[in-house]
């Protein structure tokens, strides 16, 4: 055996075989299938934040309401770093919250009324807003599949179920403005979605 000068042999021979092996792998040919796998797995990685161009495109569009949209855009840091997609289901998860939250309320206001029309008000609306939590629930996976036209319809449908509650049932009674302010949110944040909606890219 022939003893190198580090004294070590021939024992580091099979750390350079196995190098020569990985660079002969990645230094090998690569067939045009392959090569567009690649490049549309790094494509499809790549995240850009939404730009101040974008966001005066979603906060003008008739479906959103100017003043809240430019707000919201700057009242959450954590927005700066999303890109369309991802801030689309970032506000998904606040009407998420926003329509449980509403939707539990309802229901301790239906419990605690010893009116009957009155009960019959909340129960009602409670029930648009189990609608409404469902199609959230629907426009998070089209977001996922890459469905900006479904999840156009399922936010549509969630906006339409809060303000049924608001301008059907609630006009009967005289609800905790709180509660109207829940509404008013809901129905704000659902805007911003669906002109998010109008300019993803579809699948």
């Amino acid at each position: 055996m022939t003893v190198s000068k580090n004294g070590m042999g021939n024992c580091i021979r099979p750390k350079l075989y196995r190098r020569k092996m990985t660079i002969q792998i990645m230094t090998g040919p690569i067939n045009g299938e392959v090569m567009a796998l690649i490049f549309y797995k790094c494509i499809t990685r790549l995240s850009f934040a939404v730009t101040q161009s974008e966001v005066q495109t979603i906060c003008s569009s008739p479906t959103s309401n100017p003043s809240f949209c430019y707000k919201f855009f700057k009242s959450d840091p954590k927005i700066e770093k999303l890109d369309l997609s991802d801030t689309a289901k970032y506000l998904i998860h606040h009407a998420q919250q926003n329509a449980l939250d509403t939707h539990n309320q309802l229901q301790l206001l239906a419990n605690s009324t010893t009116d009957k029309r009155t009960k019959e008000c909340y129960i009602s609306c409670s029930k648009y807003y189990d609608k409404a939590l469902y199609s959230f629930g629907e426009a998070l996976k089209d977001i996922e599949v890459h469905n900006p036209d479904y999840l156009n319809v399922e936010i549509s449908a969630a906006r339409q179920n809060a303000n049924d509650c608001k301008t059907l049932d609630l006009k009967d009674v005289k609800p905790d403005p709180k509660l109207m302010m829940k509404i008013d949110f809901l129905e704000n944040v659902c805007g911003i979605v669906l002109s998010i909606s109008d300019i993803l890219p579809k699948n």
